[in-house]
């Protein structure tokens, strides 16, 4: 994977289970990466993982930002 591919992935982790604007701003920023076919499945599969395994996703709007995008990723990888 590349460094930035870790940048987002930390971008990720750090986001997953907070409950402000940087939920929505991150999931949409991997989503457009997605769609510019910017990132691996090694790393698109270590995002699924994380939010698979979280234990909470923040409020309502925040966990449908979370499986908006796994559902995403799962239709990529």
């Amino acid at each position: 994977m590349t460094d930035y591919e870790h940048v987002i992935i930390s971008a990720e982790r750090y986001a997953l289970g907070r409950m402000t604007y940087i939920v929505k701003k991150t999931v949409n920023y991997i989503l457009q990466e997605i769609e510019d076919d910017k990132l691996s499945d090694k790393c698109l599969s270590i995002i699924r993982d994380d939010i698979k395994s979280a234990e909470d996703y923040g409020m309502k709007c925040d966990s449908e930002n979370w499986f908006k995008l796994l559902k995403r990723i799962e239709e990529v990888i």
